[in-house]
């Protein structure tokens, strides 16, 4: 017997596989769900039920149809099916369940679409319901599609096989993207575990309809575009004998679509007619039983992230995206406390969250003062501020009810602190003045709804109101919780760990010529812990330098306008091209064979123009510089940077609100960085490490990452990591907004660039960015790119410990682990 060799042994040999030829188009026929898109997200709920309802008329109707052109519906999300079910009659659910039985409906694993910053908490309950539905229709789901969407998180392809999943289908639509390759194609998808899950990357939906010109309704018509395709499938020697493609009812509907009852007499004529290949309408449960036919050894295996392009959209609803990434530790944290009794509210907040990351984010015509472009993106937004809320109310219930606080009670006399991760961690507790100053009778009164007010959450960065009480370090093990009664806790001390001082140098002005013409005296103001050394201009305000005190190790290297923080603001030139042309022209006929559409760019890259004020505060335990800048596009700007006692961690935040512009323009925060060429970059995704290039798909996006916790740039020298615990775009290196990269630069000196905010979208997303924008990063320095410390420091970031009152009846017991989750 022949040795069978792979395509990739094949091509180490000089070899290639010959095209077999199409015998067969498996024709699947859907409804693309994007809630949001074409209408608002209730009405999109409603019509979607409807298709179903719909569907099951139509495949009834045409049961006498011949095989082939008898058509079939594919449910590609499991949504729209779980709220057709809660409203459908039993015999609506039998009658869906018959044409289940016969093949004529098929089933998908996950709920929806997916953008790039679902957790991995998050990934888990897409299949929620996949078990409910297998029940329901006897039989086991062992198909998931993503349709649309430009990436997912390398994780899910583990969470598919625990889930049972088998078959992964994937439909790129490239538009400011690309698709990963081979397309169309099938290869092994080897998952963090090393487990493989085979995938079929087909095209774009609705590929039958534009590849074929099915909408023209004319067999001749189709065989002519037909013969098209067929030659570009010779000529990227594609390997097998059939080809998947979907329709829905484009051009009319592309998204949201109800079923189309005019294609089956089109594939009927075409069948009958005598052209190759034959059409068949399928199912996913189809394409898997076609595609598993190919032995698993004749495939391709791929390992790494299907690292998602359209993840730059996230910028374009900053104050909503970072509520909703906030949101997500909440919710872990309220379930670790809250044990087997979990609140109605962690599951409608799971949901809300869950919801904000479903791939749509607007209305596809995003002209601001359209108004259902104002209805969908008011309607998306929401879902993270309500889920903010209810993961907050979560979590206080959860605290409430671990403190042992009465509904109504007079006075505080303890503060409950709970670390709800796997890792100790030290707290330095910042307590209100009013906890401890004597009460008026009235003022003393504490009810638990007054305890629940926005004012009253640690995790806001601090209790807010005048400046808080700091107290000495309490160490918490993992998982556990401590109540100390107040008079037992110990004043913070000044400590020798901090310093600020500021000296003056002579520093020599020179002409163009290099001639002396004056000396001045340049101050400059330093700021130390036991962990840096930031020194700074006390004139303009800019950063000078950060150096390492542990490793004795510059870690900045200034440029012209970017020091450290820096914001930089980045827009097309308008003399030359202002508008979102600048970078990507659409066209459907190159974008539907995967041609690119971007365009060669030369942004223009604007910094701040002046520190309007600055000053450096001084309290127990930490200094923190602050400077208010002008800068262009922006109404307000303030950036703060605070460095802790003990603590390697640097803290960022930034506050800022940008004029309400709708031109296209990014906002960046940069740190240039001193490091040699040839560096080596690292972020997670759903608690996964990737390594830059290493562990991504051919094809998935460099040019930027949409980060769970941290993004870091090393060499030989030691690393410096971003910690983004709200706003997940990072570009490492340089600006990389422009065509695919095939590998990311590797330059000297690179910059590592923070990327809150664009509007570059000119669909789906929101071009106007209204209200203050307040984010937090942090900064730290590491010896090493060692994953474990980079996931420590950002877990630490993103679940601070969590500080409640305890009431005069409350609690009395002092400390033991939390319940199990």
């Amino acid at each position: 017997m022949a040795l069978q060799l792979t395509e990739t042994q094949r091509r180490a040999r000089g070899e290639s596989t010959p095209p077999a030829g199409v015998e067969e188009i498996l024709l699947l026929h859907h409804s693309h769900l994007d809630v949001g898109y074409t209408h608002s997200q209730p009405v999109v709920w409603e019509l979607q039920q409807e298709f179903i309802t719909q569907a099951i008329v139509w495949l009834e109707q045409t049961h006498g149809l011949p095989e082939g052109s008898r058509p079939k519906w594919t449910c590609e999300a499991t949504e729209p099916l779980r709220r057709w079910l809660r409203r459908a009659s039993p015999e609506q659910v039998e009658r869906f369940r018959t044409l289940h039985r016969q093949g004529r409906i098929g089933v998908a694993a996950l709920r929806w679409h997916i953008g790039a910053c679902v957790d991995r908490a998050g990934l888990r309950r897409l299949l929620d319901g996949k078990q409910e539905l297998e029940q329901l229709l006897g039989t086991s789901i062992r198909v998931a599609c993503q349709h649309d969407v430009n990436g997912v998180p390398w994780p899910l392809a583990d969470v598919l096989l625990e889930a049972g999943v088998d078959f992964f289908v994937m439909g790129v639509n490239p538009h400011l993207g690309r698709a990963v390759q081979p397309r169309p194609g099938m290869f092994m998808w080897e998952a963090p575990s090393g487990r493989s899950l085979r995938v079929f990357n087909g095209n774009a939906y609705t590929m039958f309809d534009q590849l074929l010109l099915a909408w023209d309704d004319s067999v001749e018509r189709m065989a002519e575009a037909w013969s098209v395709a067929a030659q570009r499938l010779s000529d990227m020697r594609y390997p097998f004998p059939f080809l998947y493609l979907t329709s829905t009812c484009s051009p009319v509907m592309w998204d949201n679509a109800p079923p189309n009852p005019f294609l089956p007499a089109l594939v009927q004529r075409w069948n009958d007619s005598g052209h190759r290949p034959r059409v068949r309408y399928a199912t996913l449960d189809d394409l898997r039983e076609r595609a598993l036919a190919v032995p698993e050894d004749e495939l391709d295996s791929l390992r790494g992230d299907w690292t998602d392009y359209w993840a730059f959209g996230c910028g374009s609803a900053p104050i909503a995206t970072a509520l909703n990434q906030r949101a997500k530790p909440l919710l872990a944290a309220a379930s670790v406390l809250a044990g087997e009794e979990k609140h109605p509210a962690l599951r409608q907040g799971s949901e809300s969250v869950d919801l904000y990351d479903e791939h749509t984010f607007g209305y596809w015509d995003t002209v601001d003062e359209h108004p259902q472009t104002q209805t969908v993106e008011l309607l998306k937004q929401a879902l993270a501020h309500e889920g903010y809320e209810l993961a907050s109310f979560a979590l206080m219930h959860a605290l409430e009810r671990l403190a042992g606080n009465p509904p109504a009670d007079k006075g505080i006399k303890g503060v409950l602190l709970c670390n709800p991760g796997p890792r100790p961690l030290t707290v330095r507790p910042e307590l209100p003045n009013a906890w401890f100053a004597e009460p008026e009778p009235s003022t003393e009164r504490t009810y638990r709804a007054s305890r629940m007010v926005y004012d009253g959450r640690s995790w806001e960065s601090g209790f807010a109101g005048e400046a808080p009480r700091a107290f000495g370090p309490i160490e918490l093990a993992p998982f556990s919780w401590q109540v100390v009664p107040l008079e037992e806790l110990a004043d913070a001390s000044p400590t020798s760990d901090l310093s600020h001082q500021i000296e003056s140098a002579a520093v020599e002005h020179r002409t163009m010529n290099m001639g002396v013409v004056a000396e001045y005296e340049q101050r400059v103001g330093t700021i130390e812990s036991s962990f840096y050394r930031l020194r700074y201009d006390v004139d303009s305000g800019r950063i000078l330098s950060l150096v390492d005190r542990k490793h004795d190790r510059e870690l900045l290297a200034p440029r012209n306008g970017i020091d450290f923080f820096a914001f930089v603001r980045e827009r097309p030139d308008g003399l030359t091209e202002p508008d979102r042309y600048a970078f990507y022209r659409r066209d459907l006929d190159d974008e539907k064979v995967d041609i690119s559409c971007w365009q060669d760019w030369s942004p223009v890259h604007e910094s701040a123009i002046r520190v309007l004020r600055f000053d450096v505060r001084e309290t127990a335990g930490r200094i923190t510089f602050e400077r208010v800048l002008e800068a262009p596009g922006v109404r307000h700007l303030v950036q703060r940077i605070s460095f802790l006692a003990g603590d390697p961690l640097i803290r960022l935040e930034a506050e800022l609100e940008l004029e309400p512009d709708s031109a296209p323009q990014a906002v960046y925060f940069a740190f240039p960085l001193a490091m040699g060429a040839g560096w080596t970059g690292v972020f997670d995704i759903a608690g996964q490490a990737v390594r830059l290039d290493d562990d991504q798909l051919p094809g998935a996006c460099r040019n930027w990452v949409a980060v769970e916790t941290m993004a870091a740039i090393g060499d030989e020298s030691g690393a410096v990591a971003l910690l983004c615990p709200d706003a997940p775009l990072v570009q490492l290196g340089g600006f990389h907004f422009g065509p695919p990269l095939d590998t990311v630069p590797r330059p000297e000196n690179p910059l590592l660039l923070a990327w809150p905010v664009n509007n570059y979208w000119e669909t789906n997303f929101p071009r106007v960015q209204h209200g203050r924008i307040r984010l937090r990063y942090g900064i730290v320095s590491l010896e090493t790119l060692d994953f474990e410390s980079l996931r420590e420091h950002g877990d630490r970031m993103r679940q601070p410990a969590l500080i409640w009152p305890v009431t005069t009846n409350g609690r009395s017991d002092r400390g033991d682990p939390l319940p199990s989750d």
